[in-house]
């Protein structure tokens, strides 16, 4: 079977692998969409040391049963599926208490040496399986993933219901929050990026108002639309000092900072900002076995602008050149899947 290979920083290789075969408790599945995540690209990049070449990424991904490995029950070959992939032990502390993202012992497909999904066969437990219903496509199943890091921030917020939002960074994930905290019916969501065609497709999705820091003061335009009161909680999605900071400047009294991005290990930041105005940052990664089964069901009823979200859908050949574009123009594209079967 082909397999997509991380051969070294900045390439990437069709390898003709051997197919798996599901151990007790596993089912061989058919990669049908795998989206490509900016860690995918960092990862090839060898920015982060989170992708260990040679080895296949992808995390992102929804499937076909091909085969039930001794013991399955319940998926008959045939089903869709997407799968959650965070491979977690069910025994450790942290999942003991439902905290599968936290698990002491968990692996994750696609990332350091864990093989990933982008090729065309892969062997999954049973227990990370969710069947696609209501006649999801694979494609708006693979984003299951990204919706759920979201997901899992926005739960950790307070209730959003009537509060003013700011959201930083227009990305995947700034999207993906975006559609959440809207289901929440916030009295107002104001997005803020550096690129207008990422503002203008986040109005597109329900912002009420979008700033951009680089053509103007965005601290004072904040302050304007909330008529001086500032943000109730912000949700910063990019992860550098710059954003780090709007994300705590722009908060009222007593607000709350939601950090879900992560692209810079160290940063500055005034602690005034935080202790004299008794804002809080709340850090969030990942989401839980519940929590991926609860976005799995929102877009499976259709709740989520899923295909307002992929930009692009290629085969394993042209899977090199759609992560030269993602880095190269990362502003032209939002989400590209691939698919093993073209």
């Amino acid at each position: 079977m082909k397999s997509l290979k991380y051969v070294e920083n900045g390439k990437l290789e069709i390898w003709d692998v051997e197919k798996p075969t599901p151990k007790a408790g596993e089912v061989l599945v058919k990669v049908r969409a795998c989206g490509i995540c900016g860690s995918d690209v960092h990862g090839y990049l060898g920015l982060t040391g989170r992708r260990i070449p040679p080895m296949t990424m992808g995390h992102e991904f929804a499937a076909e049963i091909v085969e039930l490995g001794e013991g399955v029950t319940g998926f008959c070959p045939g089903e869709g599926v997407i799968v959650q992939p965070i491979n977690f032990c069910g025994k450790c502390e942290n999942c003991l208490n439902g905290q599968t993202n936290y698990c002491l012992n968990k692996l994750f497909f696609g990332v350091l040496e864990e093989t990933g999904a982008m090729q065309e066969y892969l062997c999954v437990p049973q227990k990370l399986l969710y069947k696609i219903t209501n006649g999801c496509s694979y494609y708006k199943g693979a984003l299951a993933e990204p919706y759920a890091v979201a997901y899992g921030c926005v739960r950790k917020a307070e209730d959003l219901k009537d509060k003013k939002v700011l959201i930083i960074g227009a990305g995947m994930i700034g999207l993906c929050v975006l559609q959440l905290v809207k289901l929440q019916n916030p009295s107002m969501i104001i997005m803020s990026d550096l690129d207008d065609n990422r503002l203008a497709k986040a109005r597109e999705l329900g912002a009420n108002y979008s700033v951009n820091p680089a053509k103007e003061d965005a601290l004072k335009t904040i302050s304007d639309l909330t008529g001086g009161t500032m943000a109730d909680v912000s949700f910063e999605c990019v992860g550098v000092q710059p954003t780090a900071n709007q994300s705590i400047k722009a908060l009222k009294i007593n607000g709350c900072a939601m950090w879900l991005g992560m692209s810079q290990k160290e940063m500055t930041l005034n602690m005034q900002d935080v202790v004299c105005s008794a804002r809080r940052v709340i850090g969030s990664f990942n989401y839980t076995h519940k929590e991926f089964g609860e976005v799995v069901q929102l877009i499976c009823e259709g709740k989520l602008a899923t295909d307002e979200l992929i930009s692009d859908v290629v085969s394993l050949e042209d899977a090199p050149d759609a992560f030269r574009r993602l880095h190269e123009e990362p502003d032209k594209l939002i989400k590209v899947i691939i698919d093993p079967s073209l």
